[in-house]
């Protein structure tokens, strides 16, 4: 007989008990790493704790001049969900951005934007085709752009995400209707950030932006690096990730100049009627 067949019906009892008592051990303690380490459930908390991490963001904002950053971005369209982006964008205060599409459908695509400056206009560049021979002078809200974003240019940017969520979020915290969702520690981009929800009423008659806006706050800078909205379907609309965030490097007239050599704008300008 082998071992295993020598073996007495009590002394099985005893081993499986034992068992047991181990995969009851191995749980508790997996439990407790698990909290040890942050990784524990999503749990509602005061709504002002999302005004006191908009604050912070208002406040450290404040000190930032300028900025680049690796955009990427996901927006849904008439509704149809885009495929995602990747933009390098330029950024100062007080109204001045660059961008140029890295990766996606508009690959190559520059766009530059001086608020008081070209007449207003959107100076957009698209190195394909009979295009690229000149710059399209655009209105922001012109249809042709916002046939590809939920956005005009002059709504880009942390400045003005801060300003949306911001007014959302108070007034939904004044009316008594704002819950807010602590979704813990977590990375995005490479940085450490904390993550909250914001869930506002579920009717589009209120008023509100939207019905879930989640964000991850970074730990360091004080600053929203992520923003994920969801509308009153509860389908995702809106996903920008600021990527690579570099704050204040200096950036000078050059880089929001359409004539700097490291840009492909073309000097034959074509205003483009709205």
């Amino acid at each position: 007989m082998t071992n295993r067949q020598r073996t007495l019906p009590g002394c099985r009892r005893r081993v499986e008990r034992s068992d047991m008592r181990h995969v009851r051990i191995a749980g508790l303690a997996s439990l407790l790493l698990s909290v040890s380490f942050g990784v524990v459930r999503a749990a509602d908390v005061p709504a002002g704790e999302l005004l006191r991490l908009l604050d912070l963001a208002d406040k450290s904002y404040l000190q930032v001049r300028d900025y680049t950053s690796v955009m990427i971005s996901r927006e849904r369209v008439r509704n149809l969900l885009l495929p995602q982006e990747r933009i390098l964008l330029k950024f100062q205060r007080d109204f001045k951005v660059y961008m140029r599409w890295l990766e996606g459908p508009s690959s190559g695509r520059e766009g530059l934007y001086v608020s008081g400056a070209y007449d207003g206009k959107f100076l957009v560049y698209e190195p394909k085709g009979l295009q690229r021979l000149f710059t399209a002078a655009l209105d922001p809200t012109d249809a042709r752009v916002m046939e590809q974003s939920r956005h005009p240019v002059t709504d880009v940017g942390i400045g003005r995400l801060l300003e949306i969520v911001g007014e959302n979020a108070r007034r939904a915290f004044r009316n008594g209707v704002l819950r807010v969702v602590d979704r813990g520690i977590g990375e995005v981009a490479g940085r450490r950030v904390r993550q909250v929800e914001s869930v506002l009423p579920r009717d589009p008659k209120a008023g509100y932006y939207a019905y879930r806006v989640q964000l991850a706050f970074d730990e360091e800078l004080r600053l929203p690096i992520r923003v994920t909205v969801y509308d009153w379907s509860d389908q995702l609309v809106e996903d920008y990730i600021y990527g690579e965030l570099r704050t204040n490097p200096g950036l000078s007239t050059r880089d929001f100049d359409p004539a700097n050599k490291e840009y492909g704008f073309s000097a034959w300008r074509i205003q483009v009627p709205g």
